[in-house]
C-alpha cells in the first residue's frame, strides 16, 4: 500500500537536495569550463562575438542567461519536478518494490528516475561531450544520497503493519477495502484506517493487537485501526 503523504514529506526534501546539488555543479561545471562555453556559444546565430560585451546578443550575455534564468528553469526546476514525481510514486507504490530494505526499493527507483531523466535529455546545460560525461557522472552519485535520504525519512514517517488471520482460509481481513491478510504493509505514522474480518464460517471473537497497533473496538468485526509503530493485527 505504502504512503503517498509519506512519499510526499521524505520526497519534498530529498527533491530539493537533488535539483539543488544537480543545479549547483551544472553553474560549476559552465564556470570551470568557460571558454569551451563561449567557443560553443560563438556558434549559435543568437549569440556574435562582434557585439559588445554586455549587450543582448553577445557571448558574454547568452552566458550569463545560461546562469540565470537558464540553470533555475531548466536544471532546478524540471529535476525538482521529475524527483518529486518519483517521490510520490515510491510513497504509493512502496509495498510493491522490489527489495528486502527501505535503501534496496529506493535505490531501484532512484536508478530508474535517472535512466528517465537522461532519456529525456534532462542531464544539464553543457557544451561538449566531456561537460556531459561530468554531469551524469555527478547525478549518478546524488542520485545515491537522494535514495539513502529518502529512505531514512519514509522510514521515520511510516509504520510497518503486520496482519495474521488464526484461521487464514476462514477470516479475511480487509484493509481500506483491500484484502491484507497474511501481508506486511507500510502506513503512515499517526494514521487510521478502517478494518473489517470478514468469515467465511468461523465466526470472528476479537483483534488481537500488538506494539504500535491498536482498534477502537476489539470485539467489532468492522471497526478502525490506528498506527503510531510498527506492530501486528490479528483476526481471531
Amino acid at each position: 500500500m505504502g504512503s503517498i503523504i509519506a512519499g510526499l514529506k521524505a520526497g519534498a526534501v530529498a527533491s530539493l537536495y537533488f535539483a539543488a546539488s544537480v543545479s549547483v555543479f551544472n553553474v560549476l561545471i559552465l564556470l570551470s569550463f568557460k571558454n569551451d562555453v563561449y567557443a560553443a556559444l560563438e556558434t549559435n546565430p543568437q549569440c556574435s562575438a562582434t557585439v559588445a560585451a554586455g549587450q543582448v546578443g553577445s557571448v558574454q550575455y547568452c552566458f550569463s542567461e545560461l546562469l540565470f534564468p537558464g540553470i533555475p528553469l531548466y536544471d532546478f526546476v524540471r529535476t525538482l519536478i521529475i524527483a518529486i514525481f518519483f517521490a510520490i510514486s515510491i510513497g504509493i507504490y512502496f509495498d510493491y518494490i522490489p527489495g528486502r530494505t527501505y535503501i534496496r526499493k529506493t535505490l531501484l527507483v532512484s536508478f530508474i528516475m535517472l535512466l528517465a531523466m537522461l532519456f529525456l535529455g534532462l542531464y544539464g546545460l553543457v557544451a561538449d561531450g566531456l561537460q556531459e560525461i561530468l554531469m551524469i557522472s555527478f547525478e549518478f552519485v546524488a542520485a545515491l544520497l537522494y535514495a539513502v535520504i529518502f529512505a531514512q525519512l519514509y522510514r521515520k514517517f511510516t509504520r510497518e503493519v503486520e496482519f495474521q488471520s488464526q484461521k487464514t482460509n476462514l477470516i479475511k481481513i480487509k484493509v481500506d477495502k483491500r484484502d491484507l491478510t497474511g501481508r506486511k504493509r507500510t502506513f503512515s505514522t499517526n494514521s487510521t484506517h478502517e478494518v473489517e474480518a470478514i468469515s467465511e464460517g468461523r465466526p470472528f471473537r476479537e483483534w488481537l493487537t500488538s506494539g504500535g497497533v491498536s482498534v477502537k473496538d476489539p470485539k467489532a468485526p468492522k471497526t478502525e485501526m490506528t498506527i503510531i509503530g510498527d506492530g501486528l493485527l490479528k483476526a481471531a
